[in-house]
């Protein structure tokens, strides 16, 4: 076909369906702006393959068809999207509490250092070996309320360093 008959087939076709097409299209996406883009990257391609437009059989179909797998496919590239930055996003949460907590742990490590010797020894063996007051007790010959004093001061002064 000459291309002043495709171009003006193209004229008539855009004219004719453009404003209803992207009414359509609204109804699909509920945004004007992203509706009126769609119908016009339909257009595009329409144009693009020059050759199709003399070949349609049904050209109201055909671009009420590709508007809607347009629409569809945009869709679906932004749940991809979407999906990539929550992924991201929980990514870069989980690197900052892992920093975080690397952090603490140091600055809680030099303020345990910081502890009298057996204040310390005491915190320790509660703390990070897990046993109970009657166990240090037995272990240092001393009472579970001496044990408990020593732990309660160290948490005191941990906290007010921490803290």
């Amino acid at each position: 076909m000459d291309s002043l008959l495709l171009e003006e087939k193209f004229k008539q076709l855009y004219v004719q369906h453009f404003e209803a097409l992207c009414r359509y299209a609204d109804f699909y996406c509920s945004d004007k702006l992203l509706a009126k883009d769609t119908v016009q990257q339909v257009f595009l391609r329409l144009w693009e393959s020059q050759n199709d437009i003399s070949t349609l059989a049904n050209p109201r179909a055909y671009l009420y068809t590709s508007v809607k797998h347009q629409i569809l496919n945009d869709q679906r590239k932004q749940q991809i999207i979407k999906q990539l930055d929550d992924e991201d996003a929980e990514i870069e949460a989980d690197v900052l509490l892992d920093l975080q907590g690397k952090e603490l742990k140091e600055k809680l490590e030099l303020c345990i250092a910081m502890l009298p010797e057996k204040r310390q020894y005491i915190f320790r063996l509660s703390r990070q070996e897990h046993k109970t007051h009657q166990e240090i007790a037995e272990l240092l010959d001393i009472t579970p309320k001496t044990v408990e004093n020593q732990i309660g001061k160290a948490l005191k002064f941990l906290k007010s360093k921490i803290y």
